[in-house]
C-alpha cells in the first residue's frame, strides 16, 4: 500500500474534522522540538551521539521484537532468555508473570505511554529510547537515549537523522533493530486485532477490563487510549519489509495467531533448537 492508496482508502469518517484539527495541532506543538533536533542543539548533539554508539552493534545476530498482545500468553517467553530483545511500551510487567525482560525498551506514545506511566518508565534501569519530544520529562541518565519521529512516511536507516513512527512503536522498534544492525527480526506479540473497533486515532477511555494485552489492567479505569490506525500501521511495515529486503537482511512475524498480513509468517517455537 503506498502513501496515496492509504490516503485514498480513507474513508470520511476516519478523516474526521476532529483527526485533521489534532493533526495540526500536534504539528504546531511540534516546531520547537523539529528545530531543536534538526538546528542541533546541544542537547540534541549529545544524544545523538548516543544513537551513534548502538550503530551496527549487533551486525549479522538476530532479535525479537517483543509487543504487549495477549498473544504473549501462549506464547513461551522463556526461550527468549538468550536472545536480543526489543521490547516496547509497558513490557517490564512482563517480569512478574513470565520472568522476561527485554534487552532494550521503546516507548514512542507520550500522552498514552510516556506520560500515564511515567515514573515506571523513568524508574527502569535496562537500556531505553523515548520520544524526543518528552525528553523534558524524564531524568537524564546515561541508559535513556531519545528518538526523533517526523511525519512524513520514510524507513530510516539512520536514527542520528529521524524516524517515522508510522501510527505503532512497533515501527520504531523496527527501524532501531535495522540500525542496530541485525540481520533477522521477528515479531512476537504483534496481534494486529484490538476487540474494540472505531475511527482510528479516536481517544478512549479505559473500562480497566480490556483485553487487547499481554495482562489484564494494562490500562486502569479511566485512562485514555487510542483506536488503532491499521492502514497506517500497514503502510509502514511494508515499508520496513521492502527495505530489510532490499538490504538482504529477514524481518517475519511469529505472533501466534496474529492477524497482520504483511510478513511471512513462521512457527514461534520453531525459531529455537530442540
Amino acid at each position: 500500500m503506498s502513501r496515496l492508496q492509504y490516503i485514498k482508502d480513507m474513508s470520511l469518517k476516519e478523516l474526521s474534522l476532529e483527526r485533521v484539527i489534532n493533526a495540526v495541532k500536534v504539528r504546531v506543538k511540534d516546531i520547537p522540538h523539529y528545530l531543536s533536533w534538526h538546528g542541533n542543539s546541544s542537547f540534541a548533539k549529545q544524544n545523538k551521539a548516543k544513537i551513534e554508539k548502538y550503530h551496527n552493534i549487533h551486525k549479522g545476530k538476530r532479535c525479537f521484537i517483543v509487543a504487549n498482545g495477549p498473544s504473549l500468553k501462549k506464547t513461551d517467553l522463556t526461550l527468549l532468555k538468550d536472545e536480543y530483545t526489543i521490547g516496547m511500551n509497558r513490557m517490564y510487567l512482563n517480569a512478574g508473570d513470565m520472568g522476561f525482560m527485554p534487552t532494550y525498551i521503546v516507548v514512542q506514545d507520550i500522552a498514552i505511554q510516556l506520560m500515564q506511566f511515567r515514573d515506571d518508565l523513568d524508574a527502569l534501569e535496562l537500556p531505553k529510547f523515548f520520544n524526543w519530544n518528552a525528553r523534558k520529562h524524564f531524568t537524564n541518565k546515561e541508559n535513556l537515549t531519545f528518538i526523533r519521529s517526523d511525519y512524513s512516511p520514510q524507513f530510516s536507516t539512520d536514527l542520528t537523522k529521524t524516524t517515522w513512527a508510522g501510527h505503532s512503536v512497533t515501527v520504531i522498534c523496527i527501524q532501531l533493530a535495522f540500525y542496530m544492525g541485525f540481520d533477522e527480526v521477528y515479531l512476537v506479540g504483534k496481534d494486529h486485532n484490538y476487540e474494540q473497533k472505531g475511527t482510528p486515532g479516536a481517544l478512549v477511555y479505559s473500562s480497566g477490563d480490556e483485553k487487547n494485552h499481554f495482562v489484564q489492567g494494562y490500562y486502569k479505569k479511566g485512562m485514555a487510549w487510542r483506536i488503532p490506525d491499521y492502514k497506517g500501521e500497514e503502510l509502514a511495515y511494508r515499508m520496513s519489509r521492502e527495505a530489510y529486503e532490499k538490504h538482504g537482511r529477514v524481518i517475519k512475524d511469529a505472533t501466534v495467531d496474529g492477524q497482520l498480513k504483511v510478513f511471512e509468517k513462521v512457527d514461534y517455537n520453531s525459531l529455537f533448537k530442540k
